[in-house]
């Protein structure tokens, strides 16, 4: 179930997207990138460093689940609905790796009422797919 957000004064949902963006610190900081967004969906990326492995030499689970939150923040938005999750599930499918890039794209599933779910699937830039996460989120008013 999918509306189109309001532009709000930007030409695009990927623009308004990209303006909400510039105000997430932690996710700059991580290295998560906007890479499209439309009313419902939004695919971001983030580069595997070093220092978000494991004691295994592998990407913590972490990060999967960090970017999947994020991305569903942002489908939120992308439809004029902010939301925070509530819950949320990640199945873990494949490890990630040290330089590996992650796409990760997320579409909402159905809203009702207050609450909405988000699903979440990341891959790699070769196309292995990692996990898949599920949020669960409440829509809260906007500020």
């Amino acid at each position: 179930m999918t509306t189109p957000a309001t532009h709000e004064g930007f030409a695009s949902i990927e623009d308004l997207i990209r303006h909400r963006y510039s105000f997430d610190k932690s996710s700059q900081n991580l290295g998560i990138e906007v890479v499209s967004a439309e009313a419902g969906r939004v695919t971001m990326a983030m580069d595997v460093q070093d220092t978000m492995l494991n004691g295994h030499g592998i990407l913590h689970g972490g990060y999967l689940f960090t970017l999947g939150d994020t991305v569903f923040a942002f489908v939120c938005e992308s439809l004029g609905h902010p939301s925070v999750s509530r819950q949320a599930e990640i199945t873990y499918i494949a490890p990630g790796a040290a330089g590996s890039r992650l796409i990760a794209s997320g579409v909402e599933r159905t809203r009702y009422g207050r609450n909405n779910i988000v699903d979440v699937t990341i891959e790699d830039q070769d196309g292995q797919h990692l996990a898949e996460v599920r949020v669960f989120g409440v829509l809260v008013p906007k500020k």
